[in-house]
C-alpha cells in the first residue's frame, strides 16, 4: 500500500503543478494581450486627439452656428403659443359603420394655437448634441 502512495503522490502532485503552470501561463498571455490593446487604443485615441487640434476654427464655428439653430427650432415649440402662432394639423376622423355600409371618416384640419411638433426636429437636435459634446469630451486639453 505504501509502495503505492509512493508512486502515486508524485503523479498527483506532478499533474498539480502542471496545471498550475498551465493557468500561470494562460494569464500572462492574456495579461499581455490586454497591455497590447490598452496601448492600440491609446494610439488612436492620441491621435483622435492631434487630429481634433487639426481642426479649423471655421469648423468649430459651423458646428456652435448649427447647435444654435437646431436649439432654437427646438426652443420654439414651448413659447409658439404665447405669440398667437396658429397652425393647422391634420386630425383623422374614423368612419362609422353598420352592418355592411360604411360612411364618413375621412381627414379634418383643424387651426390650433402653437406650432406642429415634428418628432424629428427632436431626435435631430439630440443626435447632434450628443455628437457635439462627445467631439468635446475627446479633446482633452
Amino acid at each position: 500500500m505504501i509502495s503505492v502512495l509512493t508512486h502515486l503522490i508524485p503523479i498527483v502532485l506532478g499533474f498539480i503543478a502542471k496545471l498550475t503552470a498551465i493557468k500561470s501561463q494562460q494569464a500572462h498571455e492574456q495579461h499581455q494581450m490586454m497591455l497590447e490593446a490598452l496601448a492600440a487604443k491609446s494610439v488612436e485615441i492620441d491621435k483622435a486627439r492631434e487630429q481634433s487640434n487639426k481642426e479649423s476654427p471655421t469648423a468649430a464655428w459651423n458646428r456652435r452656428i448649427l447647435m444654435f439653430f437646431i436649439l432654437a427650432l427646438v426652443a420654439v415649440y414651448p413659447i409658439a403659443g404665447l405669440f398667437d402662432i396658429q397652425t393647422v394639423i391634420p386630425v383623422d376622423i374614423p368612419k362609422s359603420s353598420f352592418l355592411f355600409f360604411e360612411w364618413g371618416g375621412g381627414t379634418e384640419f383643424k387651426i390650433v394655437d402653437g406650432l406642429y411638433k415634428f418628432d424629428e426636429i427632436f431626435k435631430w437636435a439630440t443626435m447632434i448634441v450628443e455628437f457635439y459634446f462627445g467631439g468635446q469630451l475627446a479633446k482633452g486639453k
